[in-house]
């Protein structure tokens, strides 16, 4: 109904105009324009309700009559028609490239979109300001935006809002291109006649805008070519849809062609060929397993039909049994899908039959597979009937083995094993199992076998090679004895601290109670005889006194000796480097010591080492006769290395005594090593490698 109002309002405004020298011409082609793009974009619209390429088809013949207000002979409908003629080009670039799905996608199809409005709106409004239409058409009424008649500015906002229309322009080919490209095939033939028609009124668009500027006169001829061409595209469009419609006439002889005896799979190539998809591809319904398959059996996932895959089910007497995976361009004619599929469906569930039991036979195939190479059946005597297996895992050649025994095959202990395995089986009816060992190209290998009942007088007996099991079990087995060494010498290990812990303690004992202990208890008797002789002999009382005085500095030396043995401060306060110093300077040998450490290391670290290198110098006083020794700390690759040698006369045992051992326990509870070398003649070394960090 708005096009047959607006198409009156326009034939009347032509016909009336007082500066159109061809109104009959004029009207007739604008008609066809506008009709053509209406037409088409209401069958659209009415076809595909929620697709809004018809709305935006309808928009483009609706506005387009906005140009046939510049016909009027009253100046605001003429400058409302000069302003805004070309809006309905804008919405034409909109549609195209919103085709076929009837939105915008990428980023620069918004930006050609927005730039093409903006110019047939912002710019024409700006360029209305400058321009007197009177020197071009005498009899043409006034612009009544004009603000300044300057033709110079006209002439440069014409040829910027041309340069951005070409921009537009090749933007909107580039991307018609690009779809193309990207399209499936039966996609590609949706697409052609609207993007094949677009294209060359884009390209004959843009030739308009650059002759415009450079040559008027042809201009006016490419500009009825262009208006042409722009008439084609619904055109274009509404042939796709006769196409379409003539496509289903490929379901009459879909039936024609699925009514002829068939191979498996030739559904499909019916379907692909009726439908016009070469990629179309068949998903058969198993109820049991509740999933699709293929004609093989196997399983074939439907896609999420939100993508360029689309699934179409097929049912047939109320129950589904296939599903058609096709192209997302045949979904512009969704009845077509369901027609073949409907035509399809008895042939179809013939061949869903054809798929489940392809389905078993993978299944069953899948299971034989998964069982252990060697399987024999063999009857009562021992004979075998058949084989499946390796000739690598049997004692005889392949080719030899039907006809033949065990007995003659195999070693006699192994065949009576067998034999008796054998036996049990066919009498019990139950599964039997055995185990034997056989010397296969010369290596020790092991096997189990397991035989059921598979016929009168015969058994099916399924062998593993489980020799790299035993393997690992043999290896698993040796693991967990190291472990329970390992644990069994933590436990000895723990016992020996405990009992170094009560050693030191009683020592620590006796050595208070012996030394500083008795010093102090004297001490303090001396003060007490001072104390009675301060009134009557000061002289005693001053003897005394100074007699308490050394007994008390020789109790606090021993207390200072005793504190240095339990932790030296200076290791706590300074660090290693300094307390060997002081440890050194003890030792009753010359002494080499090189420390190149950078910083200090973790307190416990410190402490196990100077312990280490304390312990191995007193072994070396008491025991190497040794001239000289030294001392290195280093450290390496994240732990801290401790080594202490002499030139003495070597034979130390780590396992003798408890000096060496209580080492070890300590530099162990740091997850660390004790090494000791020492060959007899040679000296010793003792080596701890504590980790330390970094």
């Amino acid at each position: 109904m708005a096009g047959v109002a607006f198409s009156a309002i326009a034939l009347w405004l032509v016909f009336s105009s007082n500066h159109d020298t061809h109104p009959a011409f004029g009207a007739a082609l604008n008609l066809v324009v506008a009709w053509s793009f209406i037409a088409s974009g209401l069958v659209a619209w009415t076809r595909r309700p929620d697709n809004r390429f018809g709305v935006l088809m309808t928009a483009v013949g609706l506005t387009w009559f906005i140009g046939a207000l510049s016909e009027s002979n009253d100046s605001i409908p003429y400058t409302v028609g000069i302003v805004l003629g070309l809006v309905g080009f804008a919405i034409f670039v909109h549609a195209l490239l919103a085709f076929p799905r009837g939105y915008l996608e990428t980023r620069i199809v918004y930006l050609t979109v927005g730039t093409a409005y903006a110019i047939v709106t912002v710019g024409q409004v700006v360029a209305a300001l400058f321009y007197d239409p009177t020197p071009d058409c005498r009899n043409c009424p006034a612009n009544a935006l004009q603000v300044v008649d300057h033709n110079g500015v006209t002439t440069a906002l014409n040829a910027v809002l041309s340069g951005l229309g070409v921009l537009v322009v090749g933007a909107t080919v580039f991307v018609l291109v690009r779809r193309w490209r990207a399209a499936s095939t039966p996609l590609r033939r949706a697409l052609a006649p609207v993007l094949a028609t677009g294209a060359v009124t884009m390209f004959l668009l843009a030739l308009l805008l650059v002759l415009e500027l450079a040559h008027p006169g042809a201009a006016n001829v490419v500009s009825w070519v262009t208006l042409f061409a722009f008439a084609s595209v619904p055109l274009a469009f509404l042939a796709g849809l006769v196409r379409s419609r003539l496509a289903r006439e490929a379901v009459g002889r879909l039936v024609v062609a699925l009514g002829r005896a068939r191979a498996p799979g030739e559904v499909r190539d019916a379907l692909a060929d009726a439908l016009g998809d070469p990629s179309l591809e068949v998903a058969y319904w198993l109820p049991e397993q509740r999933e699709f398959f293929d004609l093989h059996g196997r399983r074939l996932p439907l896609p999420a039909n939100d993508g360029a895959r689309w699934a179409t089910i097929v049912e047939w007497d109320g129950k589904r049994v296939a599903a058609i995976l096709h192209d997302h361009s045949l979904l512009e004619d969704p009845a077509l899908v369901e027609a073949a599929g409907a035509a399809a469906g008895l042939a179809l569930e013939s061949e869903r039959r054809v798929a489940a039991l392809a389905e078993s036979e993978w299944r069953n195939r899948a299971l034989l597979d998964a069982i252990p190479d060697l399987m024999f059946r063999l009857s009562r005597a021992g004979e075998y009937l058949e084989f499946k297996g390796r000739a690598e895992d049997v004692a005889a050649s392949p080719e030899t083995l039907i006809g033949r025994t065990i007995f003659d095959t195999l070693p006699a202990d192994v065949a009576s094993l067998l034999a008796g395995c054998i036996e049990r089986t066919l009498e019990s009816k139950e599964l039997q199992r055995v185990e034997y060992d056989l010397t296969l190209d010369g290596r020790r290998r092991s096997f189990e076998g397991r035989a059921v009942v598979s016929g009168p007088d015969e058994v099916l007996l399924i062998v593993r090679d489980f020799t790299e099991r035993r393997r690992q079990e043999a290896e698993l087995e040796a693991l967990h004895a190291e472990l329970r060494d390992r644990l069994e010498e933590l436990g000895a290990s723990r016992q020996r601290i405990v009992e170094a812990g009560d050693v030191e303690r009683r020592r620590l004992e006796r050595n208070l109670h012996d030394g500083a202990q008795q010093r102090l208890v004297a001490v303090s008797l001396t003060l007490r005889l001072a104390e009675g002789k301060v009134a009557t002999d000061p002289g005693v009382a001053r003897q005394l006194l100074g007699t308490a005085t050394e007994e008390l500095a020789i109790a606090l030396e021993e207390l200072r000796e005793l504190a240095r043995g339990i932790h030296p401060g200076v290791l706590s306060e300074r660090g290693l480097e300094p307390a060997l110093g002081t440890l050194v300077a003890r030792a009753p040998l010359p002494v080499e010591v090189d420390v190149p450490l950078d910083g200090r290391l973790p307190g416990p670290v410190e402490a196990a080492a100077y312990y280490v290198i304390s312990e191995a110098l007193t072994n070396i006083a008491k025991y190497a006769e040794a001239s000289a020794a030294s001392v290195r700390v280093s450290r390496r690759n994240g732990a801290a290395v401790v080594e202490v040698a002499d030139d003495g006369i070597g034979g130390a045992d780590p396992n003798r005594g408890t000096g060496l051992r209580g080492l070890a326990d300590r530099v162990e509870a740091l997850d660390g090593r004790l090494e000791v070398q020492s060959v007899p003649g040679q000296g010793t070394r003792v080596r701890a490698v504590i980790p330390c960090g970094s």
